[in-house]
């Protein structure tokens, strides 16, 4: 809406926006101004009358003008100035008709007609005549805000000799807004007229201020007076809100973070300050919070975001309230990407999060105190966005968890980079919030001398690393020629290109590999050529010619244990299919997380229930001594590996395929031998999962010789245990 003067409007760059304007201007004048739509009511016989009372006696004499002017506005009581009203009137007789009579007592009617109204604002939509341009401009001389619609159809604009006096605003579209002006809703148009007006009144009012990791958890403990007298600034009971907005994503020590958390719940519990605890996810609108939000009009975007800030009413606190609707409609703007749906459920989401954080619409909160919203474990990105909401709106935001997974959504849906984000080193499970305190170890002086060096030695920067300094893995498979295969075989994983570290991640290039045929048909090259890759970390496995065993797998255990292509790994670690329980929880969560991402990886051609099921089948059912190989593998130095050699005309069973997958997944460096150049893992492997290279012969029935694993190694006898029959 324009501020005082005289306006003309013919074009707009987004009609939504201007739909809104016009209804808003419309409200306005239907309040306490005037509205025309089309042309200005010719004066009736009565109004004629009336008018001609005070009729100049000569349309010549500017005084005679003046004069008859002046008694009207005399005998009205209207504090209007008669000097700046005739010589407008007097210029518009000699310009606007010939017939100077007919105009003058035109125009007097229509002033001493609305004028007389005290109107503070003029709404016209049409195409105005030159006689309607100068009342409009006498209008705005006495201090009557105009506001003119002609969409550059008023053809007797270029006529008027005061555009210099007229404010004209255009835009990239000029078309009609068709807006049914008798059916609208006029309490509602007063109410978004009101909520935009108040909003510039609470624009600034909500301050972030910068903390630090170290005093986090007291910067959120002090209350508004001492944060303002801290800041250089003097307290008043209705000047800016300071608040603090940060995130604590990991953990160091568990004991004194365990501690610091339930001391920092426990000493807010005991001061006047506010705490909202958020330690599950929040639920959507149920159908009673839907029901009190009322009918919304989704016509356009920009209407249904006005309508559902309109909504928020939070009693006994005004500047809340024009914050909340405020900043509602600000970030539902900047959320919308096209789909109005996704805009409208996140809107309902923010306004009944809003109501339960305020208990039920009762806003009880003083002003010198700052309520805090304690957010704990992992978080949707819908509750972040909410979060960054409720810190615009006034309150204190502080999100903690010990899982640095979620460090990313965190990053990603920083909007404005609100959010202080602070790290500690090490990561885990959300969990609970802790309930119970940790008995403290004390570190010596020389323990913490060892643990600065080894941070230092050890940081990765100079490729030096700790055993079995990483937890976590993830794997690379290298597209290699065959003469690399030879180098690269018994190369340590640090060693090799594409190895690199990032916080407890380490990514480890491996070998998956079929070579198919012999080279130029040499047998005996082909024999030696495997016993050269044979290591003390090698599994050998011969492929043999048997018989299919009757009967299917019985999966019905399993499908308890997934959701929407989702395994739930912490219910399974639990549960009694769990074989690897005897083992370190870092062995069993990598193992399970493998498993998940042998689901994800679209390496084997499987899917639905029968993916879900086969996968924590096979993948549970390893050997032991596997597993004790597991124990003992370490990311970063040499990789296990495993050989197959397949001269029959069988193809892989779906055990086979799968193991073959998650030992890829894990990081064995594979070879699979097979001089036919029969199909095999194909079966139910994909073709992206590893490299093929064919060879210039193909050999058939050869029978393979007795190969020994090399003395240091495990037994061939234990080994053959990897991949059990049936």
């Amino acid at each position: 809406m324009a501020p005082n003067g005289f306006t003309r409007y013919i074009g707009y760059d987004n009609a939504d926006v201007f739909r809104n304007m016009l209804i808003e201007s419309y409200a306005a004048a239907k309040k306490n101004g005037l509205f025309f739509e089309g042309r200005l009511p010719m004066a009736s016989t009565t109004e004629i009358s009336q008018a001609a009372g005070y009729a100049a006696a000569d349309l010549n004499d500017e005084r005679s003008v003046k004069s008859g002017i002046q008694s009207w506005l005399s005998a009205q009581r209207l504090q209007y100035s008669a000097e700046a009203i005739t010589p407008l009137l007097m210029e518009a007789i000699r310009n606007c008709s010939a017939n100077g009579k007919n105009t003058y007592f035109v125009l007097l009617c229509w002033l001493m007609k609305y004028l007389a109204a005290k109107p503070s604002v003029i709404l016209y939509i049409g195409t105005g005549t030159l006689r309607e341009l100068y009342f409009l401009l006498i209008m705005s001389s006495c201090g009557v805000r105009v506001e003119y619609v002609s969409y550059g159809m008023d053809a007797d604009f270029d006529k008027f000799p005061h555009k210099d006096k007229v404010q004209t605003m255009d835009g990239a579209m000029s078309g009609a807004v068709q807006i049914d002006f008798a059916h609208i809703d006029l309490s509602k148009a007063a109410q978004l007229c009101e909520m935009r007006a108040s909003a510039q009144q609470v624009e600034g009012i909500v301050q972030r201020l910068d903390t630090t990791a170290a005093g986090i958890f007291e910067d959120f403990m002090t209350d508004r007076r001492t944060r303002v007298v801290k800041h250089g600034g003097v307290f008043t009971e209705d000047g800016a809100i300071p608040v603090y907005c940060a995130s604590l994503i990991g953990y160091d020590d568990e004991a004194v973070y365990n501690n610091m958390l339930l001391n920092f719940k426990e000493g807010f519990a005991k001061s006047k300050k506010q705490l909202i605890f958020i330690e599950k996810p929040l639920e959507n609108p149920n159908a009673e919070e839907i029901r009190q939000l009322g009918s919304v009009n989704r016509s356009s975007v920009t209407q249904m975001i006005d309508e559902l800030a309109l909504q928020i009413k939070l009693n006994g606190d005004p500047v809340r309230t024009s914050l909340a609707q405020t900043e509602l409609r600000r970030l539902l703007n900047s959320l919308y990407t096209g789909n109005p749906t996704v805009v409208y459920n996140y809107g309902s989401k923010f306004i009944s999060w809003l109501y339960r954080c305020t208990q039920a619409r009762k806003y009880a909160v003083q002003y010198e105190d700052i309520p805090l919203i304690l957010y704990y474990g992992d978080i949707s990105q819908s509750e972040l966005y909410f979060l960054h909401y409720m810190s615009r709106v006034g309150f204190d935001v502080l999100y903690i968890t010990p899982n640095k997974l979620l460090l990313d959504i965190t990053v990603d849906k920083n909007l404005d980079n609100r959010m202080q984000i602070f790290q500690l080193p090490q990561t885990r499970d959300s969990g609970s919030y802790p309930s119970k305190q940790i008995k403290m170890k004390v570190n010596t002086v020389a323990y913490s001398a060892e643990r600065e060096l080894d941070t230092m030695l050890y940081s990765g920067d100079a490729g030096i690393f700790r055993d079995f300094q990483f937890p976590n893995s993830q794997t690379v498979t290298l597209r290699t020629t065959l003469e690399e295969i030879g180098i690269l075989w018994k190369q340590e994983a640090r060693f090799r290109q594409g190895f690199a570290t990032s916080g407890n991640l380490v990514t480890v290039p491996n070998i998956f590999a079929k070579i198919s045929g012999v080279r130029d048909g040499n047998v005996g090259e082909y024999w030696e050529e495997v016993r050269s890759r044979l290591t003390p970390e090698t599994i050998l496995r011969v492929k043999e010619n048997r018989q299919a065993q009757p009967g299917s797998l019985d999966l019905s255990a399993y499908r308890g244990f997934y959701r929407n292509g989702q395994i739930d790994t912490e219910r399974l670690k639990a549960s009694s299919l769990n074989r690897y329980s005897y083992l370190p929880d870092r062995i069993q969560d990598m193992l399970l997380f493998k498993l998940q991402e042998a689901v994800d990886s679209r390496f084997l051609k499987l899917s639905g229930d029968e993916l879900m099921c086969t996968v924590m089948h096979f993948g549970l059912n390893l050997d032991k001594e596997f597993m004790k190989l597991l124990q003992s593998f370490d990311f970063t130095k040499q990789l296990p590996k495993l050989i197959w050699i397949d001269a029959v005309e069988q193809t892989f069973t779906m055990e086979e395929c799968i193991q073959l997958v998650l030992c890829n997944l894990i990081g064995f460096d594979i070879l699979i031998y097979t001089p036919t150049g029969y199909k095999n893992l194909e079966t139910f492997v994909s073709a992206d999962a590893f490299e093929e290279h064919t060879l210039n012969e193909f050999k058939y029935n050869l029978e393979v010789p007795k190969f020994k694993i090399p003395s240091e190694a495990r037994s061939s006898g234990l080994f053959g245990k990897l991949f059990r029959k049936g």
